[in-house]
């Protein structure tokens, strides 16, 4: 499930599905591209650096960019961190701000659409 998720972001950014050759050129542009501000490349790079795809893993960067994705409110990093949080107010807190920033994004795609 979490490859397929990966593939379907790599797709919406543009990015091809990576061999494990060239796992750690994806992970450079993930980088760039997360170091950019673009949330969806955090969220990818996360993974990446989580699995250690594209080089070591390294666990304490993918939780700082995952939160750093949660902090710009994208629903996948907010979703994830709540569940993995211990404690249920502050789980229950993620959950909403996911579900909240799913509406605003299919809102977002609806008014798009109509323009």
């Amino acid at each position: 499930m979490k490859r397929l998720l990966a593939a379907m972001l790599l797709a919406a950014l543009a990015l091809p599905a990576c061999a494990d050759a060239d796992a750690d050129a994806a992970r450079r542009r993930l980088q760039q591209r997360a170091e950019g501000g673009e949330p969806a490349a955090m969220f990818l790079l996360a993974h990446m650096l989580a699995d250690g795809e594209g080089g070591p893993p390294d666990a304490a960067a993918a939780r700082a960019w995952l939160a750093r994705a949660a902090e710009l409110e994208y629903p996948e990093a907010l979703q994830e961190l709540a569940l993995s949080e211990p404690d249920p107010q502050r789980a229950d807190m993620l959950m909403r701000a996911a579900a909240h920033a799913l509406a605003h994004r299919a809102h977002a795609a609806r008014h798009e659409t109509r323009h």
